[in-house]
């Protein structure tokens, strides 16, 4: 089965570390809009896609106990490097030697030895804009997700292109995984490149939505359960997804493991989505839907 997974942030690198074992053909289409910590310095410094989450799905998928997985998360402590991990330095300076971003993440995995496919979602640089009717704008995801109002709008600064491969991996998926994560600032932003809005659109694969478990710490945190699904639709102009697991659902699919019941967590694990996606995959998954379906 041939699946993709957009986001960004933790949601996205757990999703992959849950359903990798499930699956023979995997491909993370990563949003590249966070402007935040030590990724937003290197943004600011060298005007590239943001690296963070790349590198965090990237070492998702390797053995977290290897020397590799230790090496690339290791982070400066003092100096001009202060806060910079070996990761990220890595990538750019693989960018730096290939001039794409998609080379240099495909060099980087498989540096690491993974088999899986992690695309950024644009080798161009775009920040996320947020955008009110009486004309303010504001610029970034930091500055979006600190926002005490929901905006009008969300778009991107610039158009971009997508990275090479990506609109192909959706148009030949057999089901298309989005979420868990903050939906302006993980979820909307790949959604919001044309050409993989257009593929999202145009795509036999079922199309899955996974809602948060906890509520968010960001101004998106009043949107609720179905809610949540109209206005990032109304948002993005079209629907996006066929199905949308509720935290109600996955709550029912792991209580019948044992094993997962042992101290509840308030957010995903891997061994919850895991459960989840097994038992997701053992159903008749139809094509395109006229609404969305939400499991509960």
């Amino acid at each position: 089965m041939k699946i993709v997974c957009l986001g960004g942030g933790h949601g996205l690198a757990q999703v992959l570390s849950a359903i990798r074992p499930l699956c023979s053909d995997l491909t993370a289409i990563v949003a590249t809009t966070d402007n935040g910590g030590s990724t937003g310095r290197l943004r600011a410094s060298q005007e590239c896609v943001a690296l963070g989450d790349i590198r965090r799905c990237c070492l998702q998928l390797t053995d977290k106990q290897s020397l590799i997985h230790s090496i690339f998360e290791h982070r400066f402590d003092g100096g001009e490097l202060d806060g910079h991990s070996l990761g990220n330095l890595t990538l750019l300076g693989l960018m730096q030697l290939t001039d794409s971003p998609t080379e240099a993440v495909a060099w980087f995995n498989a540096m690491l030895g993974n088999a899986e496919t992690i695309l950024p979602m644009s080798d161009s640089a775009t920040d996320l804009v947020a955008s009110y009717k009486n004309g303010e704008q504001v610029i970034g995801e930091c500055e979006i997700d600190a926002l005490t109002e929901l905006p009008d709008n969300i778009g991107l600064s610039k158009a971009v292109p997508a990275a090479k491969g990506a609109v192909d991996a959706i148009m030949k998926a057999d089901l298309i995984l989005m979420g868990p994560g903050s939906i302006i600032s993980s979820v909307m932003p790949p959604l919001l490149v044309k050409e993989i809005s257009t593929a999202i659109k145009e795509t036999a694969a079922c199309r899955i939505f996974i809602e948060n478990i906890a509520q968010e710490n960001s101004v998106a945190g009043s949107l609720q359960g179905e809610t949540i699904i109209d206005w990032m639709q109304e948002k993005l102009g079209y629907q996006f997804c066929d199905l949308s697991i509720s935290p109600q659902a996955i709550e029912e699919i792991v209580v019948h493991c044992d094993e997962l019941n042992q101290g509840q967590s308030t957010q995903h694990n891997i061994e919850q989505l895991s459960h989840v996606f097994s038992q997701l995959l053992k159903l008749p998954l139809s094509t395109k839907v006229n609404s969305t379906y939400t499991i509960n």
